[in-house]
């Protein structure tokens, strides 16, 4: 429990550097590992489950860097923030794919789980573009649970914020 107590308050630390949402980059953590370090099954690193390869992307040296906490939440709030940027909002007519429902997801997509959704499944912005009509896009099935899952995980940490007297977050570009 400390150790995730002092992981959350990096990472709030971190959004607010990088302009993301600390809610929102709590939850991608809670998500993937429930923000703990952890090595994933296809070699993905850290709490927040970054690839090795995106050490190149990142300029670092080496990808063991990515097992630093702060990197790899830095890494995470880009990520995450590239997919934010690629919302558009018809977009949140993606609510009535199939896939998505039969995760569990109702009501519309919003933007901070479609940048979710592109975090787990890069492909998902460029899809989305192409795709005429959202309701049968091919979604991953992994990636519309892995959504659902943030999407729940976000609820929870706004909701223990208000519940903790925390400053409401300011709206995140």
């Amino acid at each position: 429990p400390e150790l995730r107590e002092w992981l959350r308050t990096l990472v709030h630390e971190v959004a607010h550097e990088e302009g993301v949402d600390p809610y929102a980059l709590e939850a991608l953590g809670m998500t993937e590992t429930t923000l703990r370090p952890a090595l994933g099954r296809s070699c993905e690193v850290g709490p927040f489950q970054i690839m090795p390869w995106w050490a190149g992307v990142f300029r670092l040296d080496r990808p063991e860097l990515l097992w630093d906490p702060r990197i790899n939440a830095i890494a995470a709030a880009r990520i995450y923030k590239d997919g934010w940027r690629r919302w558009a909002d018809r977009f949140a007519h993606a609510g009535n794919n199939r896939v998505l429902r039969a995760a569990g997801w109702r009501g519309k997509r919003e933007r901070a789980t479609f940048a979710a959704l592109a975090y787990n499944w890069g492909k998902a912005p460029r899809a989305f573009a192409q795709a005429s009509d959202l309701r049968s896009l091919a979604i991953p099935a992994s990636t519309a649970a892995y959504a659902l899952r943030f999407s729940l995980a976000l609820r929870e940490a706004r909701g223990r914020a208000r519940a903790d007297n925390d400053t409401p977050p300011a709206r995140w570009r």
